[in-house]
């Protein structure tokens, strides 16, 4: 139960369960307030996309994974995300026993958090002139294979220095400290450089960097708020999963940005008017 990023029944202690609700409760009163009848087809669409995204798993060790796509219902839906995520997060409970009842409110608060940061970036980002010049890209998935880099390298430091039961200060303290070191650094800024070029070399879709970058945000926002809720909030203490969890959401980060960033680019094309919330594109 404890390997997967939907958390069940069971694991987390009472407090955790109803401040979930109350808080997805906030979110969804937030995400219905004034919806219009023409924006319902497109909540529909991407709830649809959510629910059939978490039936292809991919087993990694003790752990399967699969796309979770909450950055895409951000850029796609705007702050009526909650509203595709809890209906979602509720047909895979119902469904295929994936995840719980009691701990819904709290998976809705987890995997809404990522789509509305999403949302955020996107709209603060995507109208801005000069996004999609050479040097914005290259900074774009420079900024985006960094931080994965980052990630990495906190997240194993973190288990290589946990015990079975708790994380103690000494643990964090070490990980601050690698990612502040050079020689972590250097390592971390060569990466950075190598996707640059890649991305480079593919040609792609002025669009694909804002993409990547959202969609790599969206998943390691979403494991680490997984990690602290079930570091902080279980009902006992299992330090060591969480982190296994983390890690093993690491690929699927990059495997997400890239399948995020195409489609992005793609729709920009084709049909730009499906980028960002229905309200951008109403009538004034």
């Amino acid at each position: 139960m404890l390997f997967a990023v939907h958390i069940s029944d069971g694991v987390l202690s009472w407090p955790w369960l109803a401040v979930g609700f109350a808080g997805a409760g906030i979110l969804l009163v937030l995400a219905a307030h004034r919806i219009r009848d023409e924006e319902i087809p497109r909540v529909a669409l991407l709830t649809a996309a959510f629910f059939v995204a978490s039936l292809i798993h991919v087993k990694v060790g003790p752990t399967s994974i699969h796309l979770l796509l909450n950055g895409l219902i951000g850029v796609f839906l705007g702050r009526r995300a909650a509203l595709a995520v809890f209906v979602g997060l509720l047909l895979q409970a119902v469904l295929m026993q994936h995840g719980g009842f009691l701990v819904l409110g709290v998976n809705a608060c987890v995997m809404t958090a990522p789509a509305l940061l999403s949302f955020a970036i996107y709209r603060s980002l995507h109208r801005i002139p000069w996004i999609k010049s050479p040097i914005a890209r290259m900074l774009l998935v420079g900024i985006g294979a960094f931080l994965w880099a980052l990630s990495a390298i906190y997240s194993i430091t973190l288990l290589c220095n946990t015990s079975l039961t708790t994380i103690d200060e000494s643990a964090f303290a070490i990980a601050n400290e690698r990612i502040t070191n050079v020689w972590f650094l250097v390592p971390s800024v060569l990466f950075a450089i190598v996707a640059i070029v890649i991305e480079r070399r593919l040609e792609n879709a002025p669009e694909f960097p804002l993409g990547f970058l959202i969609g790599e945000l969206s998943v390691l926002m979403t494991a680490a708020l997984n990690c602290v809720v079930l570091v902080l909030g279980g009902v006992e203490h299992w330090p060591v999963a969480p982190l296994l969890l983390v890690i093993a959401h690491l690929p699927f980060a990059v495997v997400e940005g890239v399948v995020l960033g195409f489609l992005v680019g793609f729709l920009a094309k084709v049909k730009p008017e499906m980028l960002g919330p229905i309200d951008d594109y109403a009538p004034k």
